[in-house]
């Protein structure tokens, strides 16, 4: 039976401003893989100290950005150098991710059931988010299944899928980045898989409610930056995979326009958030394609396969 080991993964962890929640993140990952690269994106006081001090361990590689460049440039800048060390898969984290001490252990059972290796292109990990207090996915009696598309933390990526499909899109800079490079990988005949088992928590947001008729209404309460991003970018996915994927665009729109509802009735700073909503669904209407920019183009990836 294939399983994978420990030195042909490296951690790819992308830091703004972290905690000291990223001491437990990295002395828990760091027993179960050979590198840890963390790219971080103009941390600053505080935060810039927990990143140099953990980058004393001999396992760590700092990359340190000069501006905040955004999640999809910074995922891309691990990922090239993780091919530059040769390593064949990277399992990437949010900074407020807390992987278990056998998360590798865990995404490996998978890799070594799933019979056709070469058509992986990456793995999740499932989670608990002490925000919901639930486990998300549902299987029955699997180890593991098929999905749509997965978050970027936790998630074991395939560098020869990266190289093929040409990375995150660095113009959607924060959200929706991992499910346009999820869709990516499916158009490009590529599989994602998320395992049964839960392997970390990782909280989404901070999410407000409020009930309403005996109702509960939950809300993310992302910042109006976000919100326009997350509109923007929702719009440009919309338009360009449509017709390929029409029933996963019908579901991301109806959770798109239900996050606006909950906007109105559950978050603070409402006016400036559905503002910025609707300034993003306009420039994403208007969007070209010109300003698409990924990791390498085709013809760059097919020279380093």
């Amino acid at each position: 039976m294939e399983i994978l080991y420990g030195d042909t993964i490296c951690c790819l962890i992308i830091t703004y401003n972290p905690d000291e929640n990223l001491y437990e993140l990295t002395d828990t990952i760091a027993t179960q893989v050979n590198k840890i690269i963390i790219v971080d994106n103009n941390s600053q006081g505080k935060a810039l100290e927990i990143i140099l001090r953990i980058s004393d361990n001999s396992k760590v590689h700092i990359i340190r950005n000069t501006q905040n460049l955004g999640i999809a440039k910074a995922l891309n800048q691990g990922v090239l150098l993780a091919v530059e060390l040769k390593f064949k898969w990277v399992l990437t984290f949010d900074q407020d991710s807390q992987p278990f001490k056998n998360i590798v252990e865990t995404i490996s059972e998978v890799y070594s059931l799933f019979p056709e290796k070469d058509l992986i292109g990456a793995i999740g990990i499932n989670y608990a988010d002490p925000n919901l207090r639930n486990n998300h996915g549902r299987f029955d009696n699997v180890i593991y299944r098929v999905k749509d598309y997965l978050i970027t933390s936790g998630c074991l990526l395939s560098t020869n899928a990266f190289l093929k499909i040409g990375g995150f899109r660095e113009d959607f800079f924060i959200d929706n980045v991992d499910l346009e490079y999820s869709l990516r990988l499916r158009r490009y005949g590529r599989i994602s898989l998320i395992t049964k088992k839960v392997g970390m928590t990782h909280k989404a947001g901070q999410p407000m409610k409020m009930n309403f008729c005996g109702l509960t209404f939950v809300s993310s309460n992302h910042n109006r930056n976000r919100r326009y991003y997350m509109a923007r970018n929702n719009i440009v996915m919309t338009k360009e995979y449509a017709f390929r994927f029409p029933y996963f665009i019908a579901k991301l729109n109806y959770f798109f326009f239900l996050s606006l509802l909950q906007i109105i009735l559950v978050d603070d700073n409402k006016k400036a958030k559905i503002s910025a909503s609707f300034k993003g669904i306009i420039d994403g209407l208007f969007y070209s394609s010109k300003c698409k920019k990924l990791a390498l183009t085709t013809s760059e990836s097919d020279i380093l396969l």
